[in-house]
């Protein structure tokens, strides 16, 4: 487990989630994170940090929602004063829709392994 106090001593931090609970608007990834993202981190200062964010999902069977508990990382960090970087292209990925997407960018690296593979 990460605490509050190992995130406010990283110089960088780089955090992804799958999307399992689609169509949620929050505990998105339907993983153990979840409960981390609101009982641990709020209580981090993440002011002037630098954030990565990853996701894993599949742009094709759930292209309503691809890579949505991405949207909720950077809501969340961002919320702690935390700066994310790493904003990607839409293009290629065969979805309509996503909660990651921040200013016609998805707000990190997003995985299809169902997808492409490569």
């Amino acid at each position: 487990d990460v605490s509050a106090a190992d995130l406010e001593a990283a110089d960088c931090i780089i955090c992804g989630a799958p999307t399992w609970n689609t169509g949620a608007d929050d505990m998105r990834s339907g993983t153990d994170i979840d409960d981390w993202l609101y009982s641990e981190l709020p209580n981090a200062d993440l002011s002037g940090k630098k954030v990565a964010l990853f996701g894993l999902g599949d742009s094709a069977g759930y292209s309503g929602n691809f890579c949505d508990s991405v949207g909720e990382l950077y809501d969340c960090f961002t919320a702690r004063g935390a700066t994310v970087v790493g904003f990607t292209d839409q293009d290629g990925y065969d979805h309509y829709d996503s909660k990651a997407i921040r200013d016609d960018k998805f707000c990190g690296l997003m995985c299809d392994e169902q997808n492409q593979m490569d």
